[in-house]
Order: structure tokens, then C-alpha cells, then sequence
């Protein structure tokens, strides 16, 4: 404790040294302390249930026929049918439950909200090893009868949002679509399902889907893929043993799946018969959201990490300034008797000491960051409600162990060139850096340099992705255009009835002042989501060829804002038993028909080849991005929303001149006032559907940009430092150098370019480093290639210019200095 307290007081008497290092230290550790919490939620962090390294996922990839759902890689989902042969018959596990994802109104107290719910069998959370935080889980007694057991569980965090974590909450009504459900428990704070993401609202019995979706009914089809499946190996099994054993009842029931395909090709029937189930490690849980973040995760991990590397450097460069000016205290200490080994443990001690602190304060700035940048995601992000900004015990220890880790690291060279101070010279006040030590401080500032370099060209590739997809050609006009969803069918609307209130309230919205133009889709634009189908050309007989396609509705292209290039687009009387038409887009045209006039030709739509040729295309419009930004638009079928046969969501557009919230204000009465309890969903601008496709890319330009700065700024306070302490100990030489008649430009030349080599040296080294390294974050631009010469040529004129800024002053300074003073100062 003594020597504790020896180190505080030493510390206590330069408050401007402690200050630097320990700010520098916590924004390094901040940094790294975020990034590592973002990596452990996503990437490290297994499933919170029992044993999950024994769980598996089973996959089923290859051909199929029907109404397929699938929302990740690996293959389709399963039909229910088949789930429960393979639950009887399966040996190789505890067992395997079922689980699918729907969306759903969820009524409470008189108000309708869109929610999210995990249709889950009934031995889901027994098989996961979940209990209920209160009341009870949903057990294999409620999965007996279909439509049996109107039961909810709530997840936690919809518990405390919509309930208050009340307790009272039990056995209350909730209405899921309409339909009364029971409130039996409540699932235990941070499990969301067994699938990443953003995690939903209840859970309900798989048996109940049939109440909550009007007119399905896919308990006995085998064509209805919508099940995924999740297994728990019985002990000493392993997965090798479990694919094999589960493909025995799966390759049985395949035949049965085969009689339900409809007109299939020798093709198709070789490669289904092939089929085989296959099984994935359920240990971080099910989805690509964690491959997805990895990459992106791991880079900006990496870059946390070149930040800290640089204000260690910084540290250490100061640490090294600090233990020449201690040299006669040491010599002290050494006469006096104490060990070099002591004088070695007390640097370092000192070093420790303000690693600490910076750890310390580096956690709220850590938890500040990991706060702002989660609460930046945008509602409609997957993370949103997954992520935690909460530091976690891990988290702690992980800051804790890199806090001690810098501290070693930039104490044990400043530690060991205090021990060897001369005992002599420094007794007589003779200490003045070595060579060595001058040419170490070099060296880590060169470093320092070499690393914002890369930082800098990293941060202005991401820079000039933004800016490149803040520029793309979208093929509609944004301005003044507002959006929002509806699901009818949430509110038990069937297909007819959800068209007709479609019409009802185009027609309410259209007489709305300060609204233009009113129409709507059933794919949203540019909000990631596809939809495809097959049709086969007049040109093509037999020919299945897979399009993009969209119903849209009446005037749909006029409200977007996209040009007709011949032809027409679809108007009222395009609906109900009214000949079928279709328009496409010119990327179809080019492909399909390049050489041909598209108009007046005939599509057949189906997953059959003799589908008949009923379809007349009557239009053709401009390319339009379609799902993406980044993606150049696909071949696009569009037909008349008022002729679809399934109608779940409807994403209106309207062009308007009014101010947003009174705009907003105008949708939600005129809604309610042709169904009052018909949620909103999503109302914004078109603007903000833009950002939000481009979110990624501007949420990480700005980090790494950040990151860019502060390492930038950190090597300038270095140079700075490095300079003037060379200046100030050169007082003397200067001093000569002037009397003699030595020109001051001269003197500023100098030590300008003893700045220029290093600058020159790192910043060439950084650039070196960013060419090698461009093929690893090529995938994160567009519209570039990773070795652009513009972003390469601004970096190094940023950093040139900062760099030479902060060595200019003590420089300057340098030329300032009076010859007499200078002379009797030593």
C-alpha cells in the first residue's frame, strides 16, 4: 500500500501527465470495451438454454413445390405433416420441436398493436430447458388438439413494455388477430426464441395457427413448407450419427411428398429423391443475422483494436518523455539503496495505475457508445430489442484484462530505460535522453502514423460509399413521398374483403387535402424484401423462368414517379374478373425480349411448365431499384394489385406537399375512420425508407470515421509532445546555433524535417498497409474499387497537413528563442 501511495502522490503532482494518459487510455478502451460487447452478444454469446452445444438444427435444401417459407440459408422450412413423422420416428435425439415466426395484431385494453409471435410446438421449452420467469411455459398438453388451447406466453421485454412486469398480467385477454388467447406466463429475462434477432412479443401453440390465420389451413398439407425444426442429441450420439439416423424416416416419407407434386419433370423428381436432411450446430442459435454481422463486426473489432494500438503508443511515448525527466530522482533512489528491480516495479506500477483509470472511465465511455449506436439502429433493424447496451460481467473482465494489458504494455519500455539511468551524470543533473530512447519515441510515433494513415483511407472508403449511394440513380422520386403498412388480414380481413378496403381507403386518402397522389404495393420498396415467381414466355413454351414481381395498384408509377416508356399502366378498371395484365420493367425487356416490342405479348404465371399464356403485357416502365440500393434492378413482372388472390400487407405511398406530422396526423383519421381498430404500421417518409436500406453503410462510416479522428488527433498530441520536448531540451544547442548567426529558417527547417521523415515514413507505411489490406473491405463499397486514388490522396493530405500543424508549433517556438536566455539554460 506505501508504494501505492508513493505512485498516487507522484501522480497527484503532474495532474496534466495523469490527465493525458488516462483520456487517451479510456478512449482506446471505450472503444475496444463497445466493439467487444457487440462481438460477444452476436458472434461469442451461446443460446441462454440448457446445454445448447447439444442442440442442432435440421435443414432440408433441394427442389420443392408449394407455399415455401424460408428466412435464412440452409434450405426451406418443413411442412407441418412431415415434423410430426419425424418427431415419432426419430432415434438419434431427445427430441425435435417446431417453431415458426408470424406477425399478428395483438389487442390489449382496447388498443391494437403490431406485434411478432413465435408459433412454437409443445414440447419447445421443455426441449430448450426454459422455464417461466412467472406462471408457466407451454407444454406437450397444449399442443394436443389443434385450435384446443388458446394460450400466450410474453416474452420479458414485451412483458415490461406492454404489462409494466406486472404480475397481474396472468390469466388476462389478449386478442392475437382477433382471436381471445390466455396469458399463462412469462418467458425469463434474455431468452428471445431460439433464433437471433429481433426477438417476439409471445409465443403461442403451433396448434393455434389455424385460428389466428383466417382461411389456412396446413396441418395435413405436405406442399406448406413453414415449420422450422430444432433437435437436442441424446447423449453420446453425434451429429454425423443423427443426419444419418433422422434421413431414414425423412427419405420413407419423401414418396408421400412426391404424389403431392404436381406435373414434376424427370429433373425435378431426381433431384427431389436426392434430397437429405442436414443438421447445423444450434449453439449460438438459428439465422444468418450472426454471419451477416460477422464480417462488419470483426472489422470494426480490428479497427478498436488500431486505435488503442495507437494511444498505447502515445502513452508509452510519453511515459518515455516522463522517465528522462526522472532520472535524477531515480539516481536518488539508486544511492539511497533501492534496486533497479524496485524502481522497475514502480514505472510499471505507475503505468498499471492509470490503465485502471482509464479502463474505468474507457466502461461509460464504452457503454455511452454501445448506448447511442444501438439506440441509431432503425425500428425496422433486426438488432433492435436483440442487443443490450448493458455491460455485462464479461464485458467488465474483458476491460479489465485489456486495461492491465495496455498497462504492461506501454509501461515495460519506459520501465526498463529508467533503470538504466547512469548513477553519476544524473546525480550532478547531467540526464538527457539517449539514443536509444529518442530513436524509440521515433519509432512509435512513425507507428502512430502508419496507423491513422490506414484509419483515414479506411474511413474515407466508407465516406465515399455513402456519398456514391446517396447519389445513385434510383429510378423514382423521393421528395415529398410518404409510406406505411397495413395488414389486414391481422384485423381477419379475407382476401376480397382486404382489396375492398383497399379501395375504400385509396379513395378516402385521395380527397385528403394536401395529398396528390395515393397508391400502393404488396412488396415495399427498397426495404430488403423480394417476392418472385415463375412464368413462362409465349416466345419460351415449357420454359420456367424465375422473375421479380410486385402488384401494385392503381396509378401506382405516376405516385413513384417512375416514367412509362411505352405503353400503359394499370387503372381501375384493371381488376376483378377484368382480362389479366401485366407491365415489366425495361431490365425484363433486355432480357427477355431484346430485340422484340414486349406489348401485346402473353405470360403464363405458375410454377407449371403448360401454364396457359393468359397474361397480356400492356406496358413497360423504367428500371427502378427494387430491394436494394446496391443492387441494379432485376428483371420485374408487375401486376394489378386489385386482380391478386392474397392480400397480407399493403404498403401504401403518397405524394404530398403537407408538413410531415400533419400529414401524418391526416393518414391516421382517415384510417380510423374505415376501421378504427386497423393498426399503422411504419408511417415515414420515403426518405427514411432510403436511409434505412442504407444504414449499415452510414452507421459504420461514421464509427470508423470517429475512430479516424480520435487516432488522428491522438498521433498529433504525440508529434506535438515528441517535438516539443526535443525542442525544450535542445534550448541550448539552438541557443548556440542563433549566436553564431544561424538563420532561424533554418532552425525551423530542421526540425521540420525531422517531422517530414517520420511522417513520410509512417504515412508511406500506412499506405502500403491500407493497398494490402483493401481486398478485405472491398465488400463494404460500392461504387469503387479499394485502392481509389482520390481517398488514398486526401488521407495523406489530411494527415500531412495535421501532422505538420502539430509540429510547426514547437518548431516555431524553437526559432523564437532568444540566444542569451538560451545560453544560460541548461
Amino acid at each position: 500500500m506505501g508504494t501505492i501511495r508513493v505512485i498516487l502522490r507522484g501522480l497527484i503532482r503532474a495532474p496534466l501527465f495523469a490527465s493525458v494518459l488516462i483520456l487517451s487510455l479510456a478512449l482506446g478502451i471505450g472503444c475496444n470495451t463497445a466493439a467487444f460487447s457487440l462481438l460477444d452478444q452476436v458472434l461469442l454469446r451461446t443460446l441462454p438454454v440448457k446445454m445448447p452445444g447439444e442442440l442442432v438444427f435440421l435443414y432440408h435444401p433441394g427442389p420443392l413445390q408449394g407455399n415455401v417459407t424460408t428466412d435464412e440459408s440452409g434450405g426451406p422450412a418443413f411442412s407441418f405433416p412431415v415434423f410430426r413423422e419425424l418427431q415419432r420416428q426419430q432415434r438419434s435425439f431427445v427430441g425435435i420441436a417446431a417453431a415458426a415466426n408470424m406477425p399478428v395484431s395483438i389487442a390489449s385494453n382496447d388498443s391494437a398493436l403490431r406485434g411478432k409471435a413465435r408459433l412454437v410446438s409443445g414440447n419447445y421449452f421443455e426441449l430448450l430447458g426454459v422455464q417461466a420467469a412467472i406462471g408457466r411455459v407451454l407444454t406437450e398438453d397444449d399442443d394436443i388438439t389443434p385450435g384446443g388451447c388458446p394460450l400466450v406466453v410474453l416474452s420479458h421485454s414485451y412483458w415490461v413494455s406492454r404489462f409494466g412486469a406486472s404480475p397481474s398480467a396472468i390469466n388476462r385477454i389478449l386478442l392475437v388477430n382477433g382471436y381471445p388467447m390466455v396469458i399463462v406466463g412469462v418467458t425469463p429475462m434474455g431468452f428471445n426464441s431460439e433464433r437471433l434477432g429481433k426477438p417476439p412479443d409471445i409465443f403461442l401453440p403451433i396448434t393455434m395457427k389455424k385460428e389466428v390465420t383466417l382461411g389456412w389451413n396446413g396441418f395435413a398439407d405436405r406442399t406448406d413448407y413453414w415449420v422450422t425444426l430444432v433437435g437436442r442429441l441424446k447423449p453420446g450420439i453425434t451429429v454425423r450419427e443423427a443426419e444419418n439416423g433422422i434421413n431414414v424416416p425423412y427419405r420413407a416419407g419423401l414418396d408421400l411428398d412426391i404424389n403431392a407434386v404436381r406435373q414434376p419433370s424427370a429433373e425435378f423428381l431426381h433431384r427431389f429423391r436426392a434430397k437429405r436432411i442436414l443438421l447445423k450446430a444450434g449453439l449460438h442459435g438459428r439465422g444468418d443475422f450472426r454471419e451477416e454481422s460477422r464480417r462488419p463486426l470483426l472489422l470494426l473489432g480490428a479497427i478498436g483494436l488500431l486505435v488503442l494500438l495507437i494511444a498505447c503508443s502515445n502513452v508509452a511515448g510519453l511515459q518515455l518523455t516522463r522517465s528522462i525527466d526522472r532520472q535524477q530522482e531515480v539516481a536518488v533512489r539508486l544511492a539511497i539503496g533501492a534496486s533497479r528491480f524496485h524502481v522497475i516495479r514502480d514505472v510499471l506500477g505507475e503505468a498499471l495505475i492509470l490503465a485502471v483509470a482509464g479502463g474505468v472511465i474507457g466502461l461509460s465511455a464504452g457503454r455511452a457508445t454501445l448506448y447511442f449506436a444501438i439506440r441509431a439502429l432503425p425500428e425496422s433493424a433486426r438488432m433492435q430489442g436483440y442487443l443490450n447496451p448493458e455491460l455485462d460481467l464479461r464485458v467488465f473482465l474483458f476491460a479489465l484484462v485489456l486495461s492491465i494489458t495496455t498497462g504492461i504494455l506501454f509501461g515495460i519500455i519506459p520501465a526498463l530505460e529508467v533503470s538504466k539511468t547512469a548513477l553519476v551524470g544524473s546525480l550532478k543533473g547531467r540526464s538527457s535522453p539517449t539514443r536509444s530512447t529518442n530513436a524509440t519515441r521515433k519509432i512509435l510515433i512513425t507507428l502512430q502514423i502508419a496507423v491513422s494513415m490506414f484509419l483515414l483511407i479506411t474511413a474515407g472508403l466508407f465516406l465515399r460509399t455513402v456519398t456514391n449511394l446517396a447519389h445513385v440513380e434510383l429510378g423514382f422520386r423521393a421528395d415529398h413521398l410518404i409510406t406505411f403498412t397495413i395488414s389486414p388480414k391481422l384485423n381477419l380481413y379475407t382476401d376480397h374483403g382486404s382489396l375492398r378496403l383497399h379501395q375504400q381507403l385509396t379513395e378516402s386518402l385521395s380527397r385528403t387535402p394536401g395529398i396528390s397522389e395515393v397508391s400502393a404495393a404488396d412488396v415495399p420498396a427498397l426495404a430488403g424484401s423480394t417476392s418472385g415467381t415463375y412464368i413462362v414466355l409465349e416466345d419460351s413454351p415449357g420454359v420456367l423462368t424465375p422473375v421479380s414481381t410486385a402488384a401494385v395498384g392503381v396509378d401506382y408509377f405516376r405516385t413513384m414517379g417512375v416514367p412509362i416508356v411505352v405503353g400503359r399502366e394499370f387503372n381501375s378498371r384493371d381488376g376483378g374478373d377484368a382480362p389479366m395484365k401485366a407491365l415489366v420493367n425495361e431490365a425484363f425487356v433486355r432480357q427477355y425480349y431484346p430485340k422484340k416490342n414486349p406489348l401485346g405479348r402473353f405470360i403464363g404465371k405458375g410454377p407449371y411448365p403448360n401454364t396457359k399464356w393468359a397474361i397480356e403485357i400492356v406496358g413497360v416502365v423504367k428500371d427502378a431499384k427494387y430491394s436494394s440500393i446496391r443492387a441494379a434492378s432485376p428483371p420485374v413482372y408487375f401486376t394489378p394489385l386489385l386482380q391478386a388472390r392474397r392480400v397480407s400487407n399493403i404498403y401504401y405511398y403518397l405524394r404530398t406537399a403537407v408538413e410531415r406530422d400533419a400529414v401524418i396526423a391526416m393518414i391516421r383519421r382517415q384510417i380510423a375512420a374505415v376501421d378504427s381498430n386497423m393498426p399503422v404500421q411504419e408511417i415515414k417518409m420515403m426518405q427514411t425508407q432510403i436511409d434505412e436500406n442504407t444504414f449499415n453503410e452510414r452507421m459504420f462510416s461514421i464509427l470508423i470515421g470517429t475512430f479516424a479522428a480520435l487516432a488522428t488527433m491522438l498521433t498529433a498530441t504525440g508529434l506535438y509532445a515528441l517535438l516539443s520536448y526535443n525542442v525544450a531540451r535542445a534550448t541550448h544547442d539552438i541557443g548556440i546555433r542563433l549566436a553564431l548567426g544561424a538563420q532561424p529558417h533554418r532552425v525551423l527547417g530542421a526540425i521540420l524535417l525531422e517531422a517530414g521523415m517520420m511522417i513520410t515514413v509512417g504515412g508511406g507505411c500506412g499506405l502500403a498497409a491500407a493497398g494490402a489490406c483493401g481486398r478485405l473491405v472491398e465488400v463494404f463499397l460500392y461504387g469503387m474499387k479499394p485502392w481509389d486514388p482520390f481517398v488514398y490522396g486526401s488521407a495523406a493530405l489530411v494527415l500531412s497537413v495535421v501532422a505538420f500543424g502539430a509540429a510547426y508549433m514547437p518548431a516555431r517556438r524553437a526559432t523564437n528563442v532568444n540566444p542569451l536566455q538560451a545560453l544560460r539554460h541548461e
